[in-house]
């Protein structure tokens, strides 16, 4: 049951439990939330202390409405408690406890990444791979994943960052890292890049956040095919109205990332949390270097293979391989 928030949508904190880690919830996007988790959890085993699981955080763009559920509603609950039990992680399954927000936990995740032996790593990969969202395993989803990959041939899938949040934020990217890479790009430029790269590609699958975009797909759709000769295909075109009228935020873009994780190719951004953590998990299922996974940040006309396994946030540090592909390899 989701539960909407008061109080301009933030509440601000509930009564801590001695002795034990958590925090009420974190307000990012999915990917900031499962940072986040992941820090808490190998926090709680670093620490050899308890961890109180947080509600998972939703947030309508448009509307700005936000809303928490528990997190046995997004993720299956009992593929966290495998791992924790794998891990000697006690975990409790009272109420969340603790402050709005979770961010030293964000960045402990990224901690824990650059200070990682082969143990801590395999940890961490672990902690990744429990967090098995429930809609995964629902016949629409399935049939969905299988409609574009077996029916229609689709291998591509292109992450189109343009809607109004990403714009803000990439003037704030300009700002700090300056004309090192490119911050903001339009949906024409991107695609120029992805036509020029891949001179054969006639079908791709885009992930956005469809009601943020500054055109409907209906417009970017029919320039792409005029301009570039490629087509665009988005989850609306291929799932029911009537079920993405119940589904959240959160539900379109945990589909997003899962379709873009059955895909061979992805082609997105370093600067992007949804593109790092994409390239990241794919290490993890696998644990060899991930392949076929482009970046579009980067400078000149087309897209570039990422060699770091999904974990650098800087388009050159992207090219040369991180320093987790020698702890498994």
């Amino acid at each position: 049951m989701h539960h909407t928030l008061m109080d301009g949508g933030r509440a601000a904190r509930a009564p801590d439990v001695r002795d034990v880690l958590g925090y009420l919830y974190n307000h990012g996007g999915l990917n900031n939330q499962k940072m986040a988790l992941i820090g808490l959890f190998l926090s709680g085993i670093k620490e050899r202390q308890p961890i109180n699981l947080p509600y998972i955080h939703n947030r309508d763009q448009t509307t700005d409405q936000e809303s928490v559920v528990r997190i046995e509603e997004i993720f299956d609950l009992d593929r966290i408690l495998e791992f924790a039990a794998l891990h000697n992680l006690t975990v409790l399954k009272q109420c969340p406890s603790g402050e709005r927000g979770g961010w030293d936990y964000f960045t402990k995740f990224h901690k824990f990444i650059d200070s990682a032996d082969r143990c801590s790593l395999e940890t961490i990969l672990d902690a990744l791979q429990s967090l098995k969202p429930r809609i995964v395993s629902t016949p629409p989803f399935v049939e969905m994943r299988d409609f574009v990959r077996k029916s229609l041939g689709i291998g591509t899938v292109v992450q189109l960052r343009i809607e109004k949040d990403w714009r803000l934020h990439a003037e704030e990217l300009r700002r700090h890292i300056g004309e090192s890479e490119e911050h903001g790009l339009g949906f024409t430029r991107i695609l120029a890049k992805v036509r020029k790269t891949f001179p054969d590609l006639d079908l791709a699958y885009a992930t956005s956040d469809e009601p943020s975009m500054p055109a409907s797909k209906d417009e970017i759709r029919a320039v792409c095919r005029d301009t570039f000769g490629i087509g665009l295909l988005w989850k609306s075109d291929l799932l029911p109205p009537s079920l993405i009228a119940q589904l959240t935020p959160l539900d379109l873009s945990i589909i997003d990332y899962e379709i873009a994780k059955a895909s061979p190719r992805f082609i997105g951004l370093t600067t992007s949390t949804f593109s790092n953590m994409l390239c990241f998990e794919k290490f993890a299922i696998t644990r060899k270097p991930v392949r076929e996974h482009y970046i579009y940040n980067c400078l000149g006309d087309v897209v570039v293979e990422r060699k770091d396994n999904g974990c650098a946030s800087s388009a050159q540090d992207a090219m040369r391989p991180s320093h987790v592909e020698p702890l498994l390899t």
